[in-house]
Parts: C-alpha cells; sequence; structure tokens
C-alpha cells in the first residue's frame, strides 16, 4: 500500500502490529499464568476435561464437556464450553466457568 494512503479502517495500525511482534498478545485473554491448550484450525480447544463429567459454576448445572471453543464476538475472541446434560439438554458457558466433578 502507497505510503500517501491511508489504511482502510480494517487494518492493524502500526502500533498494534508492533505490540502483537513483541508478544503483546500472550498477555490478552486468560491472565498470567494460565495453561494453554492446543487449539485446531477450526478454533476448538483439547481440553482436559473433554467428555468428563463438569459444573458450571454459573448454573450450577452438571454435564459432559463436549466442546471448548475459540470464538469470535465482535472484535473479541472468546473461550466458549459447550455442556450436555444426561438429560440430553445442552447449554454453553465461559470455559472459565467449568471444574470438573469429582
Amino acid at each position: 500500500m502507497p505510503d500517501s494512503m491511508p489504511p482502510p479502517p480494517s487494518w492493524p495500525s502500526p502500533d498494534l502490529l508492533e505490540r502483537a511482534e513483541s508478544g503483546w498478545e500472550r498477555f490478552q485473554g486468560r491472565g498470567a499464568g494460565a495453561e494453554m491448550y492446543p487449539i485446531d484450525s477450526f478454533g476448538h480447544e483439547r481440553h482436559p476435561f473433554l467428555h468428563r463429567q463438569v459444573r458450571d459454576i454459573a448454573s450450577r448445572g452438571e454435564g459432559e464437556l463436549t466442546a471448548v471453543v475459540h470464538e469470535e464476538h465482535g472484535k473479541r475472541v472468546t473461550r466458549v464450553a459447550y455442556v450436555k446434560a444426561a438429560n440430553g439438554i445442552e447449554w454453553s458457558t465461559a470455559a472459565d466457568n467449568i471444574q470438573a466433578v469429582r
């Protein structure tokens, strides 16, 4: 792109590109010290609780964790957990809201 033309609105700013190159994106999302699990090309995370019984601390519901997906919501990417109860009802919650049932 020529220097005389302004970048398109969706183009990242030079400051953002510089921060990304320096590793700034590592501090986004799950906080310091949080583990990152492998993510496939579709945004599915290989979470250690997959296909295990979990509890959603927000709703207090329990069921099998069927997926953790990184989804775009506006300009942010969020981790969404999908849980299926024994009665077949499925719901989603923030991935940070799940814990293993003992």
